[in-house]
């Protein structure tokens, strides 16, 4: 049986070939964290793998998954950043871009910085509220090199496509969990970032040629943007890659995962009363995540022992590896010492655990 082939631009494209784009969730499927809105600080809001930097401005957004998107050629999401506090005193410091990054264990097939080292091609969707030129930008986290070109979005969808020169400068990237490449796409900058001259060759960093050119998303609380069908491949440009949902919600709980109760009383974990104050209690991360996470608890959580609910509280990781997560927390003494329980929501359905291990 052969492939079907696309050609572009004189190179056969193997659109059969799975996993070749890159980028996960580059058609911002999967939401775990929801909509945020008064975003004013760096975080990861909306869609997964998809992260904003912001600084030294005093501008807001509201950060969702829009259902806004070029449907017609099977994307139904979007990454939407919607200025709700605008900032047109602009001070030299300030800037706003999205990111999203790659470990270095699946970018060895680019051979970056040897002599046959690979070009890349990167592809999105992008529409805003107006006529604006932005910068996309590819980064070597590893050795502080990039490369930025402009795109210029307009009120309706386009597919704005790059190619991305070969790096062959010796700098080779690990072969571990860490970040090696970034795309990132400039939205805003003062002086610090924008009064330079851009690269559109792969260059040491020099921050006033990172933004150089941009508008600003942050000129009016009119501004939208909007990205959806983020790839970035070898070979040439090919169409969008469509990941099933549960792959692609599968290959996100690598980077981040939550337990969030569905109803009242759903189970998290088993565990036990270590001490007559102290509950114990385990959960087990899957998929396995990239590194040892971070955990943040919100909500009410109880431990049932005996037939009887106590409430949990100042809940903490007491250790964790990328499988599996053990916390304590404290409940009131009750001579309830090796007494076997479970961890669950304490009859309200708000007790939820995010675990955290982005790059």
């Amino acid at each position: 049986h052969k492939m079907s082939q696309t050609k572009v631009s004189n190179t056969f494209i193997d659109n059969n070939r799975p996993f070749r784009n890159i980028v996960i969730n580059g058609d911002m499927q999967v939401s775990q964290r929801g909509d945020s809105t008064g975003v004013n600080s760096t975080g990861f809001y909306g869609p997964d793998r998809f992260k904003l930097y912001t600084a030294n401005n005093a501008g807001a957004f509201t950060v969702s998954q829009s259902g806004t998107a070029p449907g017609d050629f099977g994307l139904n999401y979007s990454y939407k950043l919607a200025c709700t506090t605008a900032d047109t005193s602009v001070a030299a410091s300030e800037y706003v871009f999205l990111q999203t990054s790659f470990e270095t264990q699946n970018l060895q097939h680019l051979r970056k910085g040897l002599s046959d080292a690979k070009k890349l091609y990167l592809s999105f969707y992008a529409k805003a509220d107006a006529s604006l030129t932005y910068v996309v930008e590819v980064y070597d986290n590893e050795h502080d090199r990039l490369q930025s070109q402009t795109f210029a979005v307009t009120t309706s969808w386009q597919r704005f496509t790059f190619e991305i020169p070969a790096d062959t400068n010796g700098e080779t990237l690990a072969n571990n969990n860490t970040a090696g490449i970034s795309v990132h796409w400039w939205l805003h900058g003062g002086t610090d970032y924008t009064s330079g001259t851009l690269s559109g060759s792969w260059a040491n960093r020099t921050n006033t040629n990172r933004a150089a050119g941009i508008g600003s998303v942050l000129a009016s609380t009119d501004r939208e943007f909007y990205l959806t069908g983020v790839q970035l491949e070898l070979g040439g440009v090919s169409d969008f890659e469509h990941v099933p949902h549960d792959v692609q919600f599968q290959r996100c709980q690598r980077y981040f995962q939550k337990w969030q109760a569905d109803q009242t009383y759903d189970q998290m974990g088993e565990g036990a009363a270590w001490s007559d104050t102290a509950f114990i209690w385990s959960y087990r991360l899957c998929p396995r995540m990239r590194a040892q996470p971070t955990a943040a608890a919100t909500g009410n959580f109880a431990g049932a022992m005996a037939g009887n609910d106590r409430a949990l509280s100042s809940i903490q990781i007491n250790r964790t590896t990328v499988d599996v997560c053990q916390f304590t927390s404290a409940i009131s003494d009750n001579n309830e010492q090796g007494t076997p329980g479970f961890c669950r929501d304490n009859n309200d359905g708000d007790a939820k655990i995010e675990f955290d291990a982005e790059l």
